[in-house]
């Protein structure tokens, strides 16, 4: 059989491809596929179904052959020869059973001419269009697994229950709401392990999922040949993190399935669920979000291009972004090019707090989207008004900046205000990635109990951060060699208004309270700085071992750290001695730079020193203490 070769698509008609899926009642019948040309631009062309699905293995348990790209199936399309992988096959093999309508499929592998880069520069740009404009979009899932068709069919047992039943009890009172749902659909732990298992499996953490099936008018998902509503679907990852909430601070109260604990290993179908709800909460007009913050939830997800980290994000942000996709450039050069474009753009440096040391081709002032993060950003905001700063290290002070013009170097101004001499040891806070390779590991953690709890590294780095905060108290006061951590409380902090030991305590949180029966991201520094009153509270039970959340939050990825002249603070894990702690106009926070042998630094993160949080540094500089300096980033 010939091979397939494609035909142009003429850019200026906004042409796309669909392919016809050739029905047969045996399920092991050859592929046959025929392709036919659209324009979107045509109101009134053929209906289509657009497919969203990952390239390589959809769910654990499947042979490796699954993630080879080299290891295709030949179907017919068009009567040739075409090469697809083994998950798309096995896609369309599946919908072939279920699928009657009719309706042409629009398939990215098969559509767009992958090896004409232009070709894929042009239909990137369309996808936001092409799921909008289809009549429905099936999300393959992968084929069944187990008890997938238990989950599916539980699935929409809870969506029906909350919605139909138990909505109008879930606001009067939403514990004996959860437990009510609990009640009518049981608490079998298989059934909430098979939920647990579909809402784990690699779709949920593609990075064009969130433009897929946000964008989608309809969409179904498919396990093999059973399917529920999406709809339905992102309403139980909230049920279970509701329950799982319920039952961490109510445990005599809510009594459900030891598989509904441990919740938070949801965390990329929870991220989809977010954007989700903003979508379909607000007005078609208003249906978008800002470039930074669609990104910062696609960098916990997956791609097989690092480059569609930023371009999977264009079809969800506002109005026209000034980045086109090009897959002629490296992957340093996108994030690069979006960095100072940002930057530029919104005249901010708030893309600094997803930045610091990276490998690779990448400068130290471009986020480098193609590693995960979970941790080492500060919480800047209380509330959802992001106008009520929490922190004020440069005085409001606009930032003055300047990108040179190949995009490797950015110019801030500010004060070097000085220098890490102590950085503490590290520990790792498990994240919900590495819960979800031991829970398929056969690893499962004891049920209940959160990750930092049962992490080993943690104990011996919080003794070794007491005992350093002992020999800086030491330090302050050499009568004092006998001093115990107990007793810090009778030394003063030199650059706030604390006993030592509420410095640390105040530190280790990042100064951070969670107000309580009130906006659930309100947190009480705002409050105190406009009132006077000190909410000062211990992060850590010492006794029990009880890490509050402020703690965890501020802690993730972070190693606490004092300086040469007597600040403590917490810093990335990056961080070592010899670092510089400074504050830049039109910074939110602190930053830790590193000098190079040229004068330059890289930037290593944001950080939090306590006492240098509210615009002290600058007051410095007023007062002759400090001197303004240009600080040029690499």
């Amino acid at each position: 059989m010939p091979v397939f070769e494609y035909n142009e698509l003429d850019p200026d008609l906004v042409e796309i491809r669909l392919v016809r899926l050739g029905l047969t009642d045996v399920f092991t019948d050859d592929i046959h596929l025929e392709l036919c040309q659209i324009s979107l631009n045509d109101l009134d062309h053929e209906p289509y179904v657009p497919l969203s699905y990952t390239w390589g293995t959809p769910c654990h348990g499947l042979s490796p052959d699954w993630d080879d790209p080299t290891r295709t199936s030949t179907v017919s399309l068009n009567g040739k020869s075409f090469e697809i992988r083994l998950n798309l096959e096995s896609a369309l093999r599946h919908i072939r059973e279920v699928k009657k309508d009719g309706l042409p499929l629009w398939i990215d592998a098969i559509c767009i001419n992958q090896a004409d880069i232009p070709e894929r520069n042009s239909q990137v740009q369309l996808m936001r269009q092409i799921y909008e404009g289809g009549s429905y979009t099936i999300i393959w899932l992968g084929p069944a697994q187990e008890a997938s068709k238990l989950a599916l069919y539980k699935i929409e047992e809870v969506a029906n229950a909350r919605r139909e039943r138990f909505f109008p009890l879930l606001e009067k009172d939403r514990m004996a709401g959860l437990v009510a749902i609990l009640e009518a659909v049981g608490t079998d732990p298989q059934c909430w392990l098979a939920i647990r298992q579909v809402l784990s499996r690699f779709w949920w953490r593609r990075a064009w999922v969130l433009q897929e099936a946000v964008v989608s008018s309809r969409a179904v998902l498919l396990c093999g040949v059973d399917g529920a509503a999406i709809a339905d679907v992102m309403e139980t990852p909230t049920l279970m993190s509701d329950i799982a909430s319920e039952q961490a601070e109510n445990s005599s109260h809510v009594t459900g399935s030891e598989e509904v604990n441990n919740a938070w290993i949801l965390e990329s179908a929870m991220s989809l669920l977010a954007l989700w709800e903003q979508y379909r909460e607000t007005s078609p007009d208003a249906q978008a979000t800002e470039l930074k913050d669609a990104l910062f939830l696609i960098r916990k997800l997956d791609a097989t291009d690092p480059r569609d980290k930023i371009y999977a994000a264009l079809g969800l942000v506002k109005g026209n972004s000034a980045i086109t996709p090009d897959y002629s450039l490296r992957v340093g050069e996108v994030y690069q090019s979006f960095a100072r474009q940002y930057i530029e753009e919104h005249k901010t440096l708030d893309l600094l707090e997803e930045c610091g040391l990276s490998a690779d081709d990448i400068v130290s002032w471009a986020p480098n989207y193609s590693r995960k993060i979970y941790g080492h950003i500060l919480q800047k905001h209380s509330g959802r008004d992001r106008n009520i700063r929490l922190y004020n290290a440069s005085q409001g002070k606009p930032a003055q900046f300047k990108c040179s013009d190949n995009s490797m170097t950015l110019t801030l101004v500010g004060c070097c205000s000085d220098l890490i001499t102590v950085v503490g040891t590290k520990w790792k806070f498990l994240n919900s990635t590495d819960m979800l390779d031991s829970m398929y590991n056969k690893q499962n953690l004891p049920s209940g109990r959160s990750p930092s709890q049962i992490n080993a590294t943690l104990g011996p780095a919080l003794a070794q951060w007491k005992e350093l905060m002992v020999t800086y108290g030491r330090g302050r006061e050499p009568g004092k060699q006998d001093l115990s951590y107990e007793n810090l409380i009778q030394i003063r902090y030199p650059h706030a208004d604390d006993d030592l030991k509420s410095a640390f305590d105040k530190t280790l949180c990042a100064d951070i309270k969670w107000v309580p029966d009130a906006d659930p991201m309100k947190l009480a520094r705002h409050a105190r700085l406009s009132t006077g009153e000190d909410v000062a509270f211990e992060p850590i039970n010492w006794q029990t071992g009880e890490l509050k959340k402020e703690f965890k939050f501020a802690m993730k990825e972070r190693v606490f750290f004092t300086t040469r002249g007597g600040y403590i603070g917490l810093a990335p894990e990056a961080a070592k001695e010899s670092d510089v702690v400074c504050v830049v106009l039109g910074g939110e926070v602190p930053y830790i730079v590193r000098p190079r042998e040229n004068g330059h630094y890289l930037y290593v993160g944001e950080c939090y020193v306590h006492g240098l949080m509210d615009g002290q540094a600058l007051r410095g500089y007023e007062e002759g203490d400090l001197k303004m300096q240009e600080i040029i980033l690499d």
